[in-house]
């Protein structure tokens, strides 16, 4: 079995995966979340990640006419592409079409990142190959040599469309209705300071901000010092109150994963939007890293002029965990 098959495979069945929990999340309040459900349940009961009977099925409908349209279409047209009726009803799964998995993932980034996938691995090539491809994909990189013109080209495209999401993610925009708390104003100042493009350089090489963390080399390091900086500055002046970065903290981590992204090359990771999973624990690690957990918790005396210190304050970490952990249980009961 070569490794284009393995490959391809793996993505098929990591979309296929995506696919489940979100219909399955949703099936009672969408009519296309509950056929795409019952078909994943009716049609892939089993996944033989060794069959070539998946790239089969992706020849058989999506014919030389689709791939050529996917090769032509700009950066700028992508979204339109998805769009187009002749596009939506390409069948990818058994029943399952392009206009089925864009309502359902609703990423457009996340839709071309797997076309994109399949429209190379659906092809005969050496492992050594293969893998290499599979390492140009998984990095991002922008600067990469490969010999195949068209393979080149979707790559360079689907590397676009991500600097793009990654851009539009990380954009003070993205806070939405939490621009008007201290924590949204805090970030609008920080988002403005620091350099996005060496922050996005470190995610897409790290492939995961858990990762990234340990690693002092790198654009977090200077994001977490400038968090930091700020939010002990403000307090230590009286600008801002304790209390208010406390509930504010907890409106912010919710909007964590939308801002960080998933940075590795597999598409995402395993919760049921398609996105990276963020759950309590990572998002204490984080900001215990950072260092403003200290800041929000102790030292400043709330909001007076007396220095605070950036340490990690265990009282505040223990609080806040116990407040999101009681959310947690209220939100299972309802």
């Amino acid at each position: 079995m070569s490794s284009s098959v393995v490959i391809f495979n793996q993505y098929y069945y990591d979309l296929l995966t995506k696919l489940r929990k979100i219909a399955k999340k949703h099936r009672e309040h969408s009519e296309t979340a509950k056929r795409v459900s019952d078909l994943i349940k009716d049609n892939y009961k089993e996944f033989d990640k060794s069959s070539s009977e998946y790239i089969s099925y992706i020849k058989e409908n999506c014919d030389d006419e689709f791939w050529k349209s996917y090769l032509e279409v700009s950066k700028e047209e992508c979204d339109e592409w998805l769009k187009r009726e002749e596009v939506g009803k390409v069948e990818i799964f058994k029943d399952i079409s392009i206009k089925d998995i864009a309502k359902l993932l609703r990423d457009n980034f996340l839709c071309h990142h797997y076309i994109s996938c399949f429209y190379i691995y659906k092809n005969e090539m050496s492992d050594e190959s293969a893998s290499m491809i599979l390492k140009i994909l998984q990095s991002f990189d922008e600067n990469f040599e490969l010999d195949d013109e068209e393979y080149k080209k979707v790559i360079s495209r689907l590397n676009n469309l991500k600097s793009e999401k990654v851009k539009t993610d990380t954009s003070y925009d993205s806070l939405g209705n939490l621009k008007d708390t201290t924590i949204g104003k805090i970030a609008k100042e920080i988002i403005e300071d620091v350099n996005i493009d060496k922050f996005k350089q470190t995610i897409n090489n790290e492939g995961d901000i858990l990762k990234a963390l340990v690693n002092p080399e790198n654009g977090l390091g200077e994001l977490f010092t400038a968090v930091g900086n700020k939010v002990t500055n403000k307090i230590s002046s009286g600008e801002l109150s304790q209390d208010l970065i406390m509930k504010d903290a907890l409106k912010f981590a919710s909007i964590l994963p939308s801002m960080f992204g998933g940075g590795g090359g597999n598409g995402g990771g395993d919760d049921e939007e398609g996105g990276s999973k963020f759950n309590m624990g990572d998002m204490m690690k984080m900001m215990s890293a950072m260092g403003a957990m200290g800041a929000m918790g102790g030292g400043g005396g709330g909001g007076g002029n007396k220095k605070s210190k950036m340490a990690v304050n265990k009282s505040g970490l223990k609080k806040l965990a116990k407040r999101m952990e009681l959310q947690k249980k209220l939100g299972k009961k309802q």
